[in-house]
């Protein structure tokens, strides 16, 4: 099973985020696409300015692991992040990704491991300890609040960008919620 954060500790998660340094401008951003968009690791590394449609309220990801195209609905809290980070915290650079390093040598995120430490250094600073703390963490925590809140499977493998939906399938075996209302009484009356 999938190991994921209870939706009120990403909430606390994202919430302390310290936004007065332009790298904390960028980490809640990048937080925020990992836990409001499910995307993989590699997808914010390469998302691109280009990629963000303002003015529809999408993300475009033209290249993804399926090598396929999604387009993704930003929420306004995502948007609000993005804009500010792009706006305030970005370094002037001429580089065409979203995400850049803030110290020399500044440039994008090229490493799997800079996120994956991204999201460690804030869990840590939350005061959150779960068992792994790289960024799958937040995608595993999307898919299962949206099993357990009654979202169609098909729609949750879109929004990951599953290819099949049996891979998304292992997110309905932590659907406690509607396991639950389906659980028959004891024998016995125990």
């Amino acid at each position: 099973m999938p190991r994921h954060l209870p939706w009120d500790q990403v909430r606390t998660l994202i919430d302390s985020v310290d936004t007065t340094h332009p790298s904390g401008m960028r980490d809640k951003a990048i937080l925020l696409l990992l836990a409001t968009l499910g995307l993989r690791n590699a997808e914010v590394r390469r998302l691109e300015l280009s990629h963000v449609a303002w003015r529809a309220g999408e993300i475009r990801l033209p290249q993804t692991k399926s090598c396929r195209e999604r387009v993704l609905p930003m929420p306004q809290e995502l948007g609000a992040a993005l804009a500010d980070y792009v706006l305030h915290g970005r370094p002037v650079i001429d580089a065409p990704q979203v995400f850049l390093r803030h110290k020399a040598p500044l440039g994008p995120l090229t490493s799997s491991s800079a996120v994956v430490a991204i999201v460690a250094l804030h869990l840590r600073r939350a005061g959150l300890t779960p068992a792994t703390r790289g960024a799958h963490l937040l995608r595993h925590s999307l898919a299962t609040r949206m099993v357990n809140v009654g979202v169609p499977i098909k729609t949750i493998a879109d929004v990951l960008g599953h290819g099949s939906i049996d891979t998304t399938a292992i997110y309905t075996k932590v659907g406690t919620t509607q396991l639950a209302t389906v659980a028959l009484p004891f024998p016995g009356g125990r």
